[in-house]
């Protein structure tokens, strides 16, 4: 499969790929309150991960039986699809324990290094031509989800630190390889292959521990099955958004999940937003402006009198 350039035109399909990119986001953000709700109601992290992995993965396979959609991967597919697959596990992993040692601001800055990591990586391998227009948006918008997340270093924990890392490299891992996506693949194999993987490391160990633990409220459950299938559209979305606007614009997008998770802690769980806060998320807005600016085709030049 011929890569096409990353840094794409911005045309109806850029367009399409940067309002996936932006769902997909939001879906990520929302759900992060979404599973501090469930954790409230009684549940804990092995549960959430098991079920935002069973529950789609059971959909999948229903809706993929109904229409009788092949299980088969398309040619070519299985080495990117192994890669989406293992990435997405290790930032679920990662992400999920760097927060019982590191305060969760520290590991979200740690973890949302990867934008800046895919792009290096795809400049340095000469997949796309990162310009100081989409250079400096990388470096304010990493900037400012510093300012926006705020994050604590009193407790640096080595094992933290380690699985936020982790979780970093996974996200850079699933970026290039939905790159590497033949067009042909189905998302619905693709989601139900991703999910049994997850299923299979974590189940046992879940089952072995005796880990699983319900919620015990309405609203615990009501969070928990919104976990569930914002989870599996947030996940597509995603990969759609590689697809058509490419990894380097879906990471700097992505960039919006913790101002979505913030935005839904006030909302929803009645937190506060500081002044620094706020110049952060500004600036998140600011880099993203930039970068669409950037990407947009001059127009064109008026005849020679």
């Amino acid at each position: 499969m011929t890569t096409a350039p990353v840094l794409r035109d911005f045309s109806a399909t850029s367009r399409l790929g940067l309002a996936l990119a932006v769902t997909s986001a939001t879906g990520y953000g929302l759900m992060i309150t979404a599973t501090r709700l469930t954790y409230d109601a009684g549940s804990n992290p092995v549960t959430v991960i098991c079920a935002r992995a069973l529950v789609p993965a059971l959909l999948l396979a229903a809706v993929m039986l109904a229409r009788r959609t092949s299980f088969a991967l398309a040619p070519g597919a299985f080495w990117p699809v192994a890669g989406i697959a293992l990435g997405q596990l290790g930032i679920t992993i990662g992400y999920l324990s760097a927060v019982a040692f590191i305060p969760v601001s520290l590991a979200a800055l740690v973890f949302y290094a990867y934008p800046v990591l895919v792009a290096a990586l795809l400049a340095a391998t000469g997949h796309s031509r990162v310009g100081w227009a989409a250079g400096l948006a990388f470096a304010a918008a990493f900037f400012g989800l510093a300012m926006a997340l705020a994050p604590s270093f009193s407790i640096l924990d080595l094992r933290g630190l380690g699985l936020a890392l982790c979780a970093t490299l996974s996200g850079t891992l699933l970026m290039l390889a939905g790159d590497r996506l033949p067009a042909a693949q189905r998302m619905l194999p693709l989601g139900f292959y991703m999910n049994l993987l997850t299923l299979a490391v974590v189940g046992p160990y879940a089952l072995a521990s005796g880990g699983l633990t319900a919620p015990v409220t309405a609203t615990g459950w009501g969070a928990l099955s919104f976990v569930c299938l914002g989870f599996l559209i947030a996940f597509f979305a995603t990969v759609g958004a590689v697809r058509y606007a490419g990894p380097l614009r879906t990471s700097l997008v992505m960039n919006l999940e913790p101002v979505v998770a913030i935005v839904g802690a006030i909302v929803v769980l009645g937190e506060a937003l500081g002044a620094v806060q706020l110049v952060g998320v500004g600036l998140i807005f600011a880099a993203l402006t930039l970068s669409t600016l950037a990407e947009r085709p001059s127009p064109p030049l008026p005849p020679v009198a």
